[in-house]
């Protein structure tokens, strides 16, 4: 009698269990991992870039603040705290901010007319919370920002530091928001419900944070140069309105590019962060 071999087909349930267990264990690592676990510098380049490319995705969808899904004047922006007062979490908390009015409070103005982003129907929300850089990792502000300085002097004056250009269209300044700032900032206070820069009382605690815009094509929407300069070192409040990043060297700081089309390269490279323009 000829024995044959029958050639095995397929997983029996076990297996595929086991594969099931595995890939839930390897996802939970992964997803588990928040910006504040650590990873220092790489670890915080990864973060932004990965929030910078989440605000492109919505400015590319034409997501709004609006429950309509129509909305109109959209602006998308990541956000960086700038109080001193704030140790725990000044340079170090982001958060993405997309403003706009939808179409169902639009009434009969005309869309080209609005420019003032901080009165009603002009609306902010975050769709995510606030976040925070890995431990250790720490914004540098641009050199106008005299209100942090860092412990260990760079050799050039005003390099390595963070350069944001004012908006390139013609957003309105007012007492909330100034788009024509080097570095623009605005006050806000993360809300996952649309609100009016100017409804957002003390008990919103709102805060100013300077930011980067993309246009509704997803495309930088600053003039000049954008660089976004990380540090490894620790923020310490020195006075009110007042605080110092201490550095325990002058090597130890990385970068991300915002390209014109939108999205974002990094670099590690001293003589692209040396660059003051």
């Amino acid at each position: 009698m000829t024995v044959r071999s029958i050639a095995r087909r397929g997983f029996t349930l076990i297996e595929l269990l086991v594969v099931i267990a595995i890939i839930l264990l390897i996802s939970s690592l992964f997803l588990g991992l928040s910006a504040g676990d650590g990873g220092g510098l790489p670890a915080g380049q990864r973060v932004i870039a990965s929030s910078v490319r989440t605000v492109r995705a919505m400015a590319l969808m034409n997501r709004g603040p609006g429950t309509t899904g129509i909305t109109y004047a959209n602006r998308y922006r990541l956000l960086i705290l700038n109080d001193p007062d704030d140790e725990a979490n000044h340079l170090r908390q982001f958060v993405l901010a997309v403003g706009g009015v939808s179409s169902a409070e639009l009434g009969s103005a005309d869309p080209a007319t609005i420019t003032n982003t901080s009165v009603a129907p002009y609306k902010w929300f975050s769709p995510e919370p606030a976040q925070l850089l890995p431990a250790g990792v720490v914004f540098v502000p641009p050199a106008s920002d005299t209100g942090t300085v860092l412990s260990i002097p760079i050799t050039t004056a005003n390099t390595r530091r963070s350069i944001i250009g004012p908006l390139a269209d013609d957003a309105s300044t007012n007492a909330t928001d100034s788009p024509s700032s080097t570095p623009p900032w605005m006050i806000y206070a993360p809300t996952n419900q649309p609100m009016a820069l100017g409804a957002m009382s003390a008990d919103f605690n709102p805060k100013k944070w300077f930011y980067i815009e993309l246009q509704g094509t997803g495309a930088s929407n600053h003039l000049g140069r954008v660089l976004l300069v990380l540090a490894s070192g620790v923020v310490r409040n020195t006075g009110p309105a007042k605080a110092m990043i201490d550095l325990p060297s002058e090597i130890q700081f990385a970068a991300l590019s915002l390209r014109p089309n939108g999205d974002v390269s990094m670099t590690l490279d001293a003589d692209e962060m040396d660059k003051a323009k």
